[in-house]
């Protein structure tokens, strides 16, 4: 069976798999993409081709897309309709809407090597830098450029002598470019699924402090399920990682989610409500005081939460609650292995979750103290894209994350890891 093609060098030919999609037939198509009907014919016959498959069924009355047909369409048109956001499309009812991105001068006429040049002109920020590594001359970087910001509509890069800035609407496009090509490298995975592999990459950020077990079980129950998945781990603060979910850099993010996002583009689940406690050594000479209280840890020396987080906001409501002053020369660490290495190493004391520790403590390494903590309880969940579509892999992964939140929500670890661990 034919490998599933990259579909990122075949946007001619996806172009004619969205109009024949939206108006049954290649004449309507021809039309729409002001073309002859004999190159969308042409287009649709390589296409079926390289995917080792029919997209559609041919009658009298038109062409209907097979299932292969209908998958790849969706979101060969998810992605044209990105590429179509930067420059300003023809109002909605000059054409049907499935081919509103037709009215884009970028959806429209933008080949691979548009995309390639930006994307690496967006990371060299140098015309000779991009040609020797998409190994073409710096005049064809320069003449695509050109092209680009004719198509665009405005200048993508500012000139200065370190190089090559993006400007605002360079930004624009480069986001917009990087959406398309995940959905057409999605498109790969979705094709692939259908033959019975389940594939692709994910990239999943971490937020500190928050995930425990949750993601590792769940990573480890869909790997175990999927192994032709490739899955990458960044850890980062809530800022970075949701700009980098923006840029498409990211997938998804777990984590201690924050009541409300930044933005309608961006959607969130909590999976389960964690709750914190005061942490040390195993050996702190608090652990084992009777009837400790609040009043006994006003001069104990803290690691502070990271500023502007869930776990700071609990802290701040915990002390509040004491009547303990917040300190003022505080200690803050974003590593989860600084935090424990600092904590198993001084008599400093910490907030954090028992559940993210309970490796630690289990071990007699570190100790919950046996204060209350009264706090509004952190949401752990997930962030995505609002208009983020899972593949078959990434909603394997989103069950798994599911799955695994039920149990830990219900006070324990899944019984296939304590069986795999025993």
């Amino acid at each position: 069976m034919p490998n599933v093609p990259q579909l990122v060098n075949q946007l001619k030919p996806l172009r004619a798999l969205c109009a024949v999609a939206a108006t049954g037939s290649t004449v309507a198509a021809a039309g729409a993409l002001h073309l002859s009907q004999s190159s969308v014919v042409r287009a649709i016959q390589a296409l079926e081709l390289n995917v080792g498959g029919a997209l559609f069924e041919r009658s009298g009355r038109g062409m209907v897309p097979t299932p292969m047909g209908q998958a790849l369409a969706l979101r060969a048109a998810r992605g044209l309709t990105h590429l179509a956001q930067p420059d300003a499309p023809l109002p909605r009812n000059q054409t049907p809407d499935a081919l509103a991105w037709t009215g884009s001068r970028l959806a429209a006429g933008l080949g691979a090597r548009h995309m390639s040049v930006l994307l690496s002109l967006a990371q060299t920020n140098m015309e000779t830098a991009s040609a020797l590594a998409l190994g073409i001359s710096q005049s064809a970087v320069h003449q695509t450029l050109a092209q680009l910001e004719h198509m665009a509509g405005a200048p993508l890069f500012v000139r200065a002598r370190k190089g090559l800035r993006l400007t605002e609407a360079g930004e624009a496009t480069l986001q917009a470019f990087k959406l398309a090509r995940a959905e057409l490298q999605q498109a790969g995975d979705e094709l692939a699924a259908r033959r019975g592999v389940v594939q692709g990459r994910l990239v999943i950020g971490t937020l500190p402090f928050s995930t425990g077990h949750l993601l590792s079980l769940a990573v480890d129950l869909v790997l175990q399920t999927h192994p032709g998945l490739a899955i990458t781990i960044v850890d980062g603060t809530y800022d970075a990682l949701l700009y980098q979910l923006r840029q498409v850099d990211v997938d998804l993010i777990v984590g201690a989610l924050r009541p409300a996002l930044p933005g309608a583009d961006l959607q969130q689940e909590t999976l389960f409500l964690d709750r914190l406690a005061v942490v040390a050594r195993a050996a702190h000479p608090l652990v084992h005081r009777p009837r400790l209280g609040w009043k006994d840890l006003r001069e104990a020396a803290w690691i502070m939460p990271m500023p502007n987080t869930p776990a700071q906001v609990a802290f701040e409501q915990a002390l509040k609650v004491a009547g303990i002053p917040i300190p003022v020369d505080a200690l803050r660490v974003n590593s989860a292995l600084m935090m424990q290495a600092l904590l198993a190493r001084s008599d400093r004391l910490a907030l954090m979750s028992p559940r993210h520790l309970q490796d630690e403590i289990r071990a007699g390494l570190l100790a919950e103290l046996s204060v209350p903590v009264r706090h509004e309880p952190r949401m752990i969940g997930l962030v995505r894209r609002a208009d983020y579509l899972p593949t078959p892999g990434a909603q394997a992964l989103l069950d798994a994350l599911r799955r695994v939140a039920r149990q830990i929500a219900d006070g324990g670890e899944p019984s296939w890891w304590n069986k795999q661990n025993a």
